[in-house]
Parts: C-alpha cells; sequence; structure tokens
C-alpha cells in the first residue's frame, strides 16, 4: 500500500511540455511547482487524511499510521504501530517511483498523456514501457488555481484515489 501510495504522489508532478495534448492548466501546474520553495499537500488517500511536504529533492509524507522522509539521498519510512523503521538509499528507478519531483525530469520519456472526454481539464497518463510500475494515472485540474485536485492511480498493486487535493506553496 505504501508504495501505491508513493507512486501516486510521484504523479502529481509528472506533467510536462512533452504532453502536447493536455490543457493549458498542466502547463500552468508544471510552472507552479517549478516556482514553489516548498510546497504542502493536503489530501485524502483512498478515504484517509495525508499531508506532503516537498522542497526541491526532499519531501515528507504523512498518511498518519505511517511516515516517510527522504533527504535527497537517503529515505526513511516509519510504521509508529510497528515501532518499525526502514531506511535504503533509492536506486534511480525506485527514487523515480517515489519521490514526486525526480518524475518531473523524465517524463517526456517515460509517460504520454490525452485528455479523457467528458470531463474537463482531466488527462490520462500511460507509461511508455509495458514494465513500467504505474499501469495509468488520471489526474484532473482546478481550472482557475491550475493545480491538481483529484488523482486516481492504477498500478500492479492496486488502485489508490487521491481526493480534495489542496496545494499551498510558499517561496
Amino acid at each position: 500500500m505504501k508504495k501505491l501510495i508513493f507512486y501516486l504522489f510521484s504523479l502529481i508532478f509528472p506533467l510536462s511540455s512533452a504532453l502536447a495534448a493536455v490543457p493549458a492548466s498542466v502547463s500552468r501546474a508544471v510552472k507552479q511547482v517549478d516556482e514553489a520553495g516548498t510546497l504542502e499537500v493536503a489530501c485524502t488517500v483512498n478515504g484517509r487524511a495525508a499531508s506532503m511536504t516537498l522542497s526541491g529533492n526532499c519531501f515528507h509524507l504523512d498518511l498518519g499510521n505511517a511516515h516517510v522522509y527522504f533527504d535527497g539521498k537517503t529515505q526513511w519510512s516509519y510504521s509508529p504501530a510497528d515501532k518499525e523503521v526502514t531506511i535504503i538509499e533509492p536506486t534511480a528507478d525506485e527514487l523515480a517511483e517515489t519521490n514526486p519531483l525526480h518524475i518531473l525530469h523524465s517524463l517526456d520519456k517515460e509517460f504520454s498523456g490525452a485528455l479523457v472526454k467528458g470531463k474537463p481539464n482531466t488527462v490520462r497518463l500511460t507509461p511508455v514501457s509495458p514494465r513500467s510500475q504505474i499501469a495509468e494515472a488520471t489526474v484532473t485540474f482546478d481550472s482557475s488555481t491550475g493545480w491538481p485536485t483529484e488523482m486516481s492511480l492504477i498500478t500492479g498493486s492496486g488502485r489508490a484515489e487521491f481526493r480534495n487535493l489542496r496545494f499551498t506553496p510558499s517561496k
């Protein structure tokens, strides 16, 4: 479940000018992410409250029952219920799966996007490689702010739904 949630957060930012078929709100979201010094994200993940703080190549993900920290080199996952910490130095592939900002730099090679008919400001992202851990992602954007508001992610290990996404950037 933790990996599925990482995949979903990694798709908050996989929006680049390489996706020519997507609405202008996608380009706007990418620009906003690039310009944000620190970005706070509040949402519900599969119906449970969650939050994430992003700054540069670092992030903290608070899932309530688990926390994940990444300092640009080392990643720590902490489960209070199990009183367990897992520490790894992710490979480039693992980082691409878990680090939201890392995905942004490789999107043009790894995903393609298309508008979803009948759903304004909604984009479906599909991997270019059949070996991708992410089978499909659907992202809906707020037309006035440009930030994503809902996301759905399908991976080999299941499906995750992010709803009520609220972004608070600060310099």
